[in-house]
């Protein structure tokens, strides 16, 4: 479990928002790249998916080794901070949580 990858097009919007045309989902790889925490890194999978790996990084600008044990941690991390997302529904977004190592 050292990866999150999600299927965008399965990525769903609070229908209480008004959307802008253009805005839906899916979107680009420089979008997620902006959007996702500083300890993911978003590159774009087979079939458009969005892979969400940890790097290591922190906000304090410390680099640290992305060990199993880190790597697990850290993709526990992203899936609870895909959860707290308030208005986007990730739950049917999710393929897998994939073993990259």
């Amino acid at each position: 479990m050292n990866a999150v990858i999600l299927d965008q097009v399965k990525v769903r919007i609070d229908p209480a928002l008004k959307i802008k045309p253009g805005a839906e989902f899916p979107r680009s790889l420089a979008w997620w790249q902006r959007y996702v925490p500083i300890w993911l890194d978003a590159t774009e999978g087979d079939r458009g998916c969005i892979v969400l790996t940890p790097n290591g990084r922190s906000a304090d600008g410390r680099v640290q080794e992305v060990t199993p044990a880190i790597a697990r941690r850290d993709v526990r991390r992203a899936l609870a901070w895909l959860d707290k997302q308030i208005h986007l529904d990730f739950t049917n977004a999710l393929v897998s949580t994939d073993q990259l190592w």
